[in-house]
């Protein structure tokens, strides 16, 4: 499966990044797969993915987290620019768009215009990728 970057934030942990899943002030849920050793995690699981998958996630306290990146990533479909959110089990990439009905239409969205319109993608639709990363301390929100 092609990687495709995606909007989240990550946290850098001993040297490496990790999508962080979920949190709060004490703790991070970092994406992680099973053979992956993090000597700082507490718990670990796993979270069902809609309709069909699974990821796994490591909990480590806020504290042993070196820093947080916020990244967006933009990229163009058929002439339009979206926010890809995710890349989903099968490969392709969840976006989010905001403009108009028309362009949201024509690109088979589904949402509205308060809200704003998903949909998916293959990653070969995409051109013009651009990424933008935010460094911060270690906190969550």
């Amino acid at each position: 499966m092609d990687e495709v970057p995606v909007a989240g934030a990550q946290a850098e942990y001993r040297g490496s990044r990790y999508r962080i899943l979920f949190g709060n002030s004490e703790w991070f849920a970092l994406r992680v797969d099973d053979d992956v050793v993090i000597p700082d995690a507490f718990a670990r699981g796993e979270r069902k993915l809609a309709p069909t998958g699974t990821e796994q996630w490591a909990k480590v306290p806020v504290s042993v987290v070196d820093g947080v990146i916020d990244v967006r990533v933009k990229g163009t479909v058929r002439g339009q620019t979206v926010s890809l959110q995710r890349q989903l089990p099968d490969g392709r990439v969840r976006v989010w768009f905001v403009g108009s009905p028309a362009a949201a239409e024509e690109l088979g969205l589904e949402g509205d215009q308060y809200m704003g319109w998903t949909g998916n993608f293959e990653p070969g639709e995409f051109s013009d990728i651009q990424v933008e990363e935010t460094q911060r301390p270690a906190t969550f929100g």
